[in-house]
């Protein structure tokens, strides 16, 4: 059998799992992170190239390589703070129009330099690679889903802001999560932290799982108990009346009390009613939050669209999203 497909033997490729961009004075530095297969077990290495194209970047990234450079197995696209506050459209726009490219890779902001990052990984087990860590929070439930697809959704989506994982070198070399970035339009606008995103968690409905620690207080001061989320779920309303349009979110949270706190005279029934009171609280807190920094990961806009005749993105954010 014959056909017209291009032949690609693996062993003569670079094949890329995790790009990387860096600001600097020619445009940017991109980082692309491999395995190298002729070490044992395939290490991590590393290769850079600098432009303001992104293809002109993997262009000489392949001028530095003895293996042609491959990107269909990619896996993570990587942006430095710097460069998403600066404008991430002209990236999106380039990564739409690879056909090689799936829509499952994941998109994230680093608040260090993902060029020193990627020295560190250098000649270590593949099992090192940064989405790994990713996949496997996203998969357990401990933050936010997100990827390609949803960032593209909710780009070109009206009424809507799409939202990131937010990742910190720490000064081991290893990767963590703190907390999620939000964009407006193509930029980031606001980070908010590991306590806030898993509100944002719960305010989304989608995969309700993950730990919620709460405070106790009785006459021997203050306890902490957790709150283990097995699953639930979520939805939001929207009802219109002459002061304006409210949006009502629905949540059914369901698990149980985990490392109660000892000797504390206050009973589990009981504790639950405050931590019900104080994660209402922090979620209009958050919500807040977010009306103050013109900012819609949540896609309330979106929701009040579906619900009005005539509806413009523009003066629905200018003159009513800080009143719902």
């Amino acid at each position: 059998l014959t056909s017209c497909s291009n032949e690609r033997v693996v062993d003569q490729l670079h094949i890329l799992t995790t790009l990387g961009f860096d600001k600097n004075q020619y445009g940017y530095t991109g980082t692309a992170l491999y395995s190298n297969l002729t070490q044992k077990g395939g290490k991590i290495s590393f290769i850079q190239g600098n432009s303001k194209q992104i293809q002109l970047i993997l262009n000489q990234m392949n001028n530095q390589s003895t293996k042609r450079i491959d990107i269909s197995k990619l896996r993570m696209i990587m942006f430095s703070q710097e460069v998403a506050k600066e404008g991430l459209s002209n990236f999106l726009l380039t990564i739409c129009k690879d056909p090689l490219l799936s829509n499952y890779l994941y998109i994230v902001v680093t608040d260090g330099s993902i060029a020193s990052f990627s020295k560190g990984l250098k000649d270590k087990d593949r099992g090192n690679f940064p989405y790994y860590m990713i996949e496997q929070n996203m998969n357990t439930g401990n933050i936010p889903r997100s990827n390609l697809s949803t960032v593209l959704f909710d780009f070109y989506g009206e009424g809507r802001d799409f939202s990131v994982p937010y990742l910190r070198f720490n000064k081991n070399g290893e990767t963590e999560i703190t907390g999620y970035g939000i964009f407006k339009d193509d930029k980031l606008k606001l980070v908010i932290n590991r306590e806030e995103m898993e509100l944002f968690k719960l305010l989304q409905g989608k995969f309700i799982q993950g730990d919620i620690p709460y405070t106790i207080i009785d006459e021997q001061g203050k306890n902490t108990a957790l709150f283990s989320l097995q699953y639930g779920k979520g939805h939001k309303t929207i009802s219109k009346h002459k002061y304006g349009t409210k949006v009502t979110y629905h949540l059914i949270l369901n698990g149980m009390v985990k490392e109660y706190p000892q000797g504390t005279k206050v009973g589990i029934n009981k504790s639950l009613v405050h931590l019900k009171k104080k994660l209402q609280s922090d979620l209009v807190a958050l919500l807040n939050k977010f009306k103050e920094e013109r900012v819609d990961p949540l896609g309330i806009g979106d929701l009040v669209r579906a619900n009005s005749r005539d509806w413009n993105e523009n003066q629905f954010y200018k003159e009513n999203y800080s009143n719902i």
